[in-house]
């Protein structure tokens, strides 16, 4: 074929061809994004689950080494009386005096805030310190977006039995001579993504520990009281 009959050709794709090829284009534009919009849901998804978690142990582990420092004196009890599933009331100390003066701390669930107020001592000496529960010195907010687990309380006091945590908690709120008992104050709690654009079942993240009130180990005699931080 000459140049000239090049030049003269009409042939080329016909319409069913154009409209065939950008249906297949369009398919294969919809699959990439479909493909995109499911990576980035996921990942917002399980980012949002790594946030819950981080937060919730950052949350544990402080109110753990509250529990851990809350011995201030031999044979004092720690864990206060009206202490109940929602609210922990505690001594604990704060910095490394030899003669340390505690700190009443009171840790509550109020709608989805777990927050925490702090009360200094105005008085008093070990073990009877007074403490002015008018206004705290301070009220800070540990946490928001807190439930409770389901069939578990947030607080949850333990005595010794026969050298044994007893495997029944006991009644609260405490009243202050059930208090003088607690050996082990067992905390659990579950928290959700601070915010997603998801609709997730599986977004709350639970969590639990246990704090052990106790210096020596427990005398494993039934007439023993071993009471904390003995």
């Amino acid at each position: 074929m000459s140049r000239l009959d090049l030049i003269r050709d009409e042939s080329g794709t016909t319409l069913l061809e154009l409209l065939v090829a950008i249906a297949a284009g369009t398919v294969v534009i919809f699959g990439i994004s479909l493909a995109v919009i499911v990576t980035l849901r996921e990942t917002d998804r399980v980012a949002s689950h790594v946030d819950a978690n981080q937060r919730a142990r950052v949350t544990m582990t402080k109110i753990m080494n509250e529990l851990h420092s809350a011995c201030v004196a031999p044979q004092i009890s720690p864990v206060r009386e009206k202490s109940s599933e929602t609210l922990l009331a505690f001594w604990h100390q704060t910095g490394s005096e030899v003669a340390p003066t505690p700190i009443l701390s009171k840790i509550s669930l109020s709608g989805t805030t777990l927050s925490q107020s702090d009360y200094a001592s105005n008085g008093g000496a070990a073990p009877n310190w007074t403490f002015s529960e008018t206004t705290p010195t301070s009220t800070v907010q540990l946490m928001n977006n807190v439930s409770v687990i389901p069939g578990i309380p947030l607080f949850r006091y333990y005595a010794y039995n026969s050298g044994h945590v007893s495997a029944t908690s006991v009644t609260t709120p405490l009243t202050t001579e059930s208090a003088r008992s607690v050996v082990q104050v067992n905390v659990a709690f579950q928290t959700a993504p601070q915010s997603t654009p998801l609709v997730d079942a599986k977004a709350k993240t639970g969590i639990q520990s246990a704090a052990l009130l106790r210096l020596t180990p427990p005398s494993y005699s039934s007439t023993a009281s071993n009471l904390p931080c003995q």
